[in-house]
């Protein structure tokens, strides 16, 4: 059986980037998950992953729908 471990990397206005590692494959990759998308996007580059983080932590801050949400309380930054 797999053992995955996940962890988080960085958490930041709805934005979630994990480590994903896969002990018996010695595999690492990367989930970043979002409000603002549908579904979470894998990563396999660990430099491709914080940069897709930074430029959606970026794309939610500027989101006038989030920003509606976040400033009637309905979602947390």
């Amino acid at each position: 059986m797999s053992e995955t471990t996940r962890t988080v990397v960085r958490a930041k206005a709805g934005v979630k980037l994990e480590r994903v590692e896969q002990a018996d494959k010695n595999e690492v990759s990367f989930w970043l998950t979002t409000h603002r998308l549908q579904s979470a996007r894998l990563i396999f580059n660990e430099t491709e992953a914080n940069r897709a983080y930074a430029l959606e932590v970026e794309a939610f801050l500027k989101d006038p729908v989030i920003l509606n949400l976040m400033k009637t309380g309905h979602l947390e930054s």
